[in-house]
């Protein structure tokens, strides 16, 4: 019998054990597929300019719905563990850790490049924390939406940990056909950016090598490889400008990459996504951008001590170096977004920032040229960035330098308004549930000036953002329009009481003072608002006030026979402002 116990009690250890592992095994499974983009397909072997070996080129995952995490959240406060390094200087350095939060699609996680970002900065001695939420094909929109698998997880990364900066980067798609979208979705995230402690970073891709199709309003139309770069990189410092976000030009330095180092491919096989040594040039842009630094004579290099996850095995030295030298200067400018009064004059400047020790800036005359999108608002000097506001709209000036270095700021012209008026004159008397619609006159013509309504009493009436007024209640309001520029109009609402309504006359058969007299019963329906009745009598000339009641009745004693008599009533509010008009008339005869 004991035997058997035993040998059952083996039994049961094994089949424990078999499934332990079996459970471990699915978790891995489950923790490989999320972090691993799925669907990626290999295109033939290409040898690259730039790299050091035969690479097999991944093509463009555009169908995955699954996120290429790179490292592991931890919980706000919480600090990676690193060991001091020697930054370019040769000093060892520590500082604290820097949390950097990546959101994208593959044009982010394509070759594992913010863990190149990570590389660079541990070579400086910078101790960071890298965790991108990224998934193939997605758009910034999704990841805005709560109820969207990723849009869920982002929210709740910035919701629950502390950042330090987040990168924000969407489909070139949104970026040309609907940047609307792209900023609804930056205005979502922006608060809870803010509130998680970050810095918004908007990343500028590069465009398709090779240009390709686009639809939008259901008309298509096809965009050259220097058309859909144009357009990214305008959108990108458009929206950086408005939101006060810094635009990561990844897409300009991929341009002046292309015309400094034809030989060296930055596309893989299928035009769109980078080579590993483009993702290379992308992490020199980021890393300084974010630190406001240059990765020129970086020690995170191919076979390197810092490239200890082999992420630059398919780089060649040669490669690498050019390419921080390529993201090295940097185009600074000193106002980002400003708001002018038409007839408005100043000046904008830009500051080339760079390394004395870059060769390849030595072949230009690295000058710096100032441009404007939209001539009929600002009129630029070419050479020194002096400005004229001569239109309304906005305009965006553009910085450019020969080696094709680019920056942009916005100034957006307004024109106040002169004179301002409601068009609808005198008092508006109107009973509960009525509407009354106002409108208004504004000079000058062009004039960008909004207009904002307000009720000092919405209880008794409210007013639309269009001045439409509804009426609530009994009462008095005053209705206020104002313009951006502070001219003001008002107008006044009286909500009045209802008129009495089945009035109702009749002779009583009580006793009169006489036989020739009589008694007359006046009644109405009760009106909850009013605080008593005033009630009117004619026998032909003139009605007079012959009583005030709090009652919805009145008797009106002894009146003569062989007259006709008229009655009105009127509902009385605490303020005799709202009193009812006077009801309708009411007649009796006595015989």
């Amino acid at each position: 019998m004991g035997n058997q116990v035993k040998k059952m009690g083996k039994a049961l250890m094994l089949v424990l054990a078999m499934l332990v592992c079996f459970n471990i095994g699915v978790m891995a499974q489950e923790i490989e597929a999320t972090m691993a983009p799925e669907n990626v397909k290999e295109a033939e072997t290409t040898k690259v300019a730039g790299e050091t070996e035969t690479t097999k080129h991944t093509g463009e995952v555009e169908t995955t719905t699954k996120a290429n995490e790179t490292e592991t959240t931890k919980p706000s406060g919480e600090t990676e563990t690193t060991t001091p390094s020697e930054n370019n200087n040769g000093t060892n350095t520590t500082q604290p850790n820097v949390r950097i939060l990546f959101v994208g699609n593959s044009s982010t996680y394509y070759n594992d490049m913010p863990q190149m970002v990570k590389g660079l900065a541990q070579a400086d001695g910078v101790n960071v924390t890298i965790q991108a939420l990224t998934a193939a094909n997605y758009k910034l929109y999704q990841f805005a939406d709560e109820k969207d698998t990723y849009g869920s997880q982002l929210i709740s990364a910035l919701k629950n940990y502390k950042w330090d900066y987040v990168i924000l980067q969407d489909h070139r798609e949104m970026i040309i056909t609907d940047i609307a979208k792209t900023q609804t979705a930056i205005e979502t995230l922006k608060p809870l950016i803010q509130s998680s402690g970050a810095k918004m970073l908007l990343y500028d891709t590069q465009a398709d090598y090779i240009g390709r199709s686009f639809t939008a309003t259901g008309y298509s139309y096809y965009l050259s490889h220097n058309e859909i770069q144009h357009y990214m990189i305008k959108g990108y410092y458009m929206m950086g400008n408005k939101y006060g976000a810094q635009v990561i030009s990844s897409g300009v330095n991929f341009e002046r990459c292309l015309k400094q180092f034809p030989d060296i491919k930055l596309y893989n096989a299928d035009n769109i996504h980078p080579t590993p040594t483009g993702s290379y040039l992308a992490a020199c842009t980021i890393y300084g951008t974010i630190f406001n630094t240059t990765a020129l004579e970086n020690k995170y290099l191919p076979e390197s001590e810092y490239d200890s996850n082999g992420l630059l095995k398919k780089v060649t030295k040669e490669a690498a170096l050019k390419m921080q030298a390529i993201a090295d200067p940097r185009l600074t400018i000193d106002t980002s977004y400003v708001e002018v009064n038409k007839g408005f004059n100043s000046k904008v400047t830009a500051t080339l920032i760079a390394n004395e020790k870059n060769e390849i800036l030595k072949d230009y005359k690295n000058e710096i040229q100032y441009s404007s999108s939209n001539d009929t608002a600002i009129s630029v000097n070419k050479y020194t960035g002096s400005y004229n506001a001569i239109g309304v709209g906005d305009s965006m000036i553009m910085a450019t330098t020969d080696s094709g270095l680019i920056t942009m700021c916005t100034i957006s012209v307004k024109q106040p308004s002169t004179s301002f008026a409601i068009n609808e004159t005198g008092i508006a008397k109107l009973y509960k549930g009525d509407t009354i619609q106002y409108t208004t006159k504004i000079a000058p013509s062009d004039t960008t000036d909004t207009v904002k309504w307000t009720s000092n009493n919405t209880a008794v009436a409210t007013v639309s953002d269009t001045g439409l007024v509804t009426a609530k209640k009994v009462g008095t309001a005053k209705i206020t329009a104002t313009t951006t520029s502070g001219i003001k109009a008002v107008r006044y609402i009286r909500v009045k009481l209802i008129k009495p309504k089945n009035v109702k006359v009749k002779k009583l058969s009580t006793k009169a003072k006489g036989s020739r007299y009589a008694n007359i019963r006046i009644k109405w329906t009760k009106n909850t608002n009013a605080v008593k009745y005033y009630v009117y009598r004619s026998s032909g000339s003139g009605y007079k006030k012959i009583a005030t009641t709090k009652k919805p009745k009145y008797t009106d004693k002894n009146k003569k026979k062989g007259v006709k008599y008229y009655y009105k009533v009127r509902a009385v509010y605490s303020n005799s402002k709202c009193n009812s008009y006077l009801s309708d008339t009411k007649s009796i005869s006595l015989k």
